[in-house]
């Protein structure tokens, strides 16, 4: 018996650096993490391929007997056209990931078997079934699995060379309730935790691999402070073994900049960058959403507190909160600029399924559509119905989008990039690297394809922003000559994203 593992068509997204992997010179940005795991839990009777989308074509003429197929909301329509391309050749498809959570009838309509939650104990039990001849239309994991029975992803069925990073699960769940958030909802407010010495041994997989970066997946890396720093104990001990020299990011809460050994730990495991869901700089705003564990902290200030580690702050933004109104706009990026988050993820709330907040939304009736552009995170399709779908409290809906398309064009122009990377080269005095990264072919390859772009085919403007930033490094003696060459490619990329973003929305306004 054979399964074909499918991994579809991601569209661009505020996190895949789509807009600048041609100068990396790979296919895709992060390898796919959820169907390597079940196919180290598929029998080793059965014939396993894996086809990521991103980086190769679907064969649907394939001879597999069961077609697995994962997926998220934003890749909803390739999604459902896989599974119906694939029925129409009487293939059995059997289709899991967040999109069944949160369109489980769209999905129950296009395929022969839907998963719902963690598929480490369901997609046995189903291949069980389907040899005696009696499987389900439905496999629901209603308790949460236990981390330790999620095995090793078998890394090598990905094609290699493809990806610019690895990915790592170490933890699931967060145990904080943030009403917009839908993680505690999908995986427990209990952070469950792999043992120390498998999370060791992907490492190594990867690094053996020849990859010199993994990114954790974690939604709140140290839910677990205590599980955390063992674990990074453990993982700086293993650096000076591995083949391949590696760093790492991963998302953390920003209460983490209270614990100065965390930090500490943190750059000794090569923990270069975190990704933080600031969300907003009032107070207020943020205890309305239930985020109290960030609403008493200093924001601006613990954020300094983690770059004075040399890493840096990946801060995620929400514009339109509940209660905000046309002037909410510029206090918000004002506070950007301040805190001066230099990759800045941004986007507008939206209510999730399952969530307080949709809950919430549905009792008062200002929940209008389904999917939007779901936090603005990735550029799908063309049947998005709004930006947002949520009826604002305090203003029009022109007056939200019109404000957030000018915020998008303002927060990546080439003049305040320019000023962030100023302020942060003269205020960061420590680097995380010990050393300047290692220079090999691929590294020099990426550099002339980062300073041919930004010589000879970006616009003048953006094109004398980079010399200026050049100076800059010069100035502070190429201190963060890694990290400013990492903020120059994610402008690349998130300038071109979120512009297409606000055009998008000009055009539906």
């Amino acid at each position: 018996m054979k399964v074909s593992f499918i991994n579809p068509l991601h569209h661009p997204h505020s996190m895949n650096f789509f807009h600048c992997l041609d100068i990396v010179g790979v296919k895709y940005s992060h390898m796919p993490l959820s169907l390597p795991t079940l196919a180290a839990l598929t029998p080793s009777d059965w014939t396993v391929e894996l086809v990521d989308e991103n980086v190769e074509p679907v064969n649907f003429e394939t001879d597999a007997d069961i077609i697995a197929l994962t997926g998220s909301v934003a890749q909803r329509l390739r999604v459902f056209e896989l599974a119906d391309g694939f029925r129409k050749r009487r293939k059995l498809v059997a289709l899991g990931g967040p999109i069944t959570f949160d369109m489980l009838e769209e999905c129950k309509a296009h395929a022969d078997v839907v998963f719902i939650g963690e598929g480490e104990y369901t997609w046995p039990a189903f291949l069980e079934d389907f040899g005696r001849g009696n499987w389900k239309k439905l496999y629901h994991q209603q308790e949460w699995i236990d981390m330790k029975d999620s095995p090793v992803p078998l890394f090598h069925l990905l094609k290699p060379g493809q990806y610019a990073s690895g990915c790592i699960q170490v933890t699931r769940g967060c145990p904080y309730r943030c009403d917009f958030c839908d993680i505690p909802v999908k995986y427990g407010s209990g952070p469950r935790s792999k043992k120390i010495d498998q999370v060791l041994k992907e490492i190594r997989i990867l690094s053996e691999s020849g990859y010199d970066s993994a990114f954790i997946v974690d939604d709140n890396f140290a839910g677990d402070k205590s599980y955390a720093k063992a674990l990074l104990k453990a993982i700086a001990a293993l650096l000076p073994s591995l083949p391949t020299r590696m760093y790492f990011y991963t998302q953390a809460t920003l209460d983490v900049a209270g614990d100065d050994e965390l930090l500490e730990l943190f750059r000794a495991a090569a923990f270069i960058r975190l990704f933080i869901g600031v969300e907003t700089g009032d107070q207020a705003r943020l205890s309305e959403l239930n985020k109290k564990h960030h609403a008493e902290i200093d924001i601006k200030r613990a954020c300094e507190k983690i770059r004075s580690y040399g890493i840096t702050v990946w801060g995620g933004i929400m514009f339109g909160l509940e209660g905000d109104d046309p002037s909410s706009f510029d206090k918000l990026v004002q506070f950007i600029l301040d805190a001066n988050f230099i990759p800045v993820q941004v986007g507008l709330l939206q209510a999730v399924p399952g969530t307080a907040l949709y809950r919430r939304a549905v009792e008062t009736n200002r929940f209008v559509a389904f999917p939007s552009l779901y936090g603005v995170t990735a550029l799908s399709e063309n049947d998005i119905p709004k930006a947002t779908n949520l009826v604002p409290q305090k203003m029009k809906e022109e007056e939200l989008t019109k404000n957030f398309a000018r915020v998008l064009r303002a927060m990546y122009s080439p003049e305040v990039f320019k000023a962030k990377m100023v302020q942060y080269l003269s205020t960061n005095t420590r680097s995380m690297m010990k050393s300047l990264p290692t220079i090999n072919g691929k590294a020099v390859m990426v550099l002339v394809s980062l300073f041919s772009y930004f010589l000879f085919k970006a616009d003048p403007e953006t094109r004398r922003m980079f010399f200026q930033v050049l100076g800059a490094m010069a100035s502070h003696r190429f201190r963060h000559l890694d990290e400013s060459f990492f903020h120059l490619l994610a402008y690349k990329h998130l300038r071109a994203h979120y512009y297409r973003i606000a055009e998008i929305i000009e055009s539906k306004a």
